[in-house]
């Protein structure tokens, strides 16, 4: 990612759906984007990209936080809501993953993800992402108020819980490894045997929580 790519990212409109409106960009000024983009590329814990079409158009971002030597690092993405619903996450995630777990030659890849954002998570399940764990957030974005009250939401209200005077939204936790990945693409190539997973954690497909 680069300076100027701030432009376009603060040009996306915001989602209509109040299902995505936590994954806008942040509406700031551009000293405040630009000493956001400044503290961020200087933090050896993270690394910032950048997602563009065959035009060269941004359409969305992708970063790693909690950068771990070669061993592992966090995943986050967003793609503008004006390009949503097009394949752009899941082409820009095959993409970079080949670039992650080969050219970076990274152990595992780690992420979290709001277990409202079915799309979201339909696509990691099917980059190969498996289910690690889950936990609860507070639900402070006022867009969860809306999904959690309207009746066209009433299929995630089991998603939320209340704590206290506050509510909580179900978070999944994800993982990749890099055997995992490479035995996806030999499946893919049409070739039979499978790497073995890796040791190192265990992980299932996610599962449907409890209704609250």
């Amino acid at each position: 990612m680069k300076r100027k790519d701030l432009n376009a990212m603060t040009a996306w409109r915001p989602f209509a759906d109040p299902l995505y409106q936590p994954y806008d960009f942040p509406r700031r000024s551009r000293t405040e984007h630009l000493r956001w983009f400044d503290w961020r590329s200087k933090d050896p814990s993270r690394r910032l990209y950048a997602i563009e079409d065959q035009q060269q158009q941004v359409v969305g971002s992708l970063t790693l936080r909690e950068v771990d030597g070669q061993r592992s690092a966090r995943l986050g993405i967003t793609i503008g809501s004006d390009f949503v619903s097009q394949g752009y996450g899941t082409e820009a995630l095959r993409l970079f993953l080949d670039y992650y777990f080969e050219e970076m030659s990274f152990a595992r890849l780690v992420l979290d993800v709001a277990a409202t954002n079915l799309r979201a998570v339909r696509c990691y399940q099917g980059l190969g992402f498996r289910y690690l764990g889950q936990h609860y957030r507070t639900a402070s974005h006022p867009s969860f108020d809306i999904v959690r009250q309207e009746p066209r939401y009433q299929h995630l209200r089991h998603l939320f819980r209340r704590q206290g005077t506050t509510y909580q939204v179900l978070f999944y936790d994800m993982v990749l490894t890099r055997e995992d990945w490479w035995a996806l693409a030999r499946e893919a190539e049409g070739i039979s045997h499978l790497a073995e997973p890796s040791p190192s954690y265990s992980a299932q497909s996610v599962p449907a929580p409890n209704p609250r």
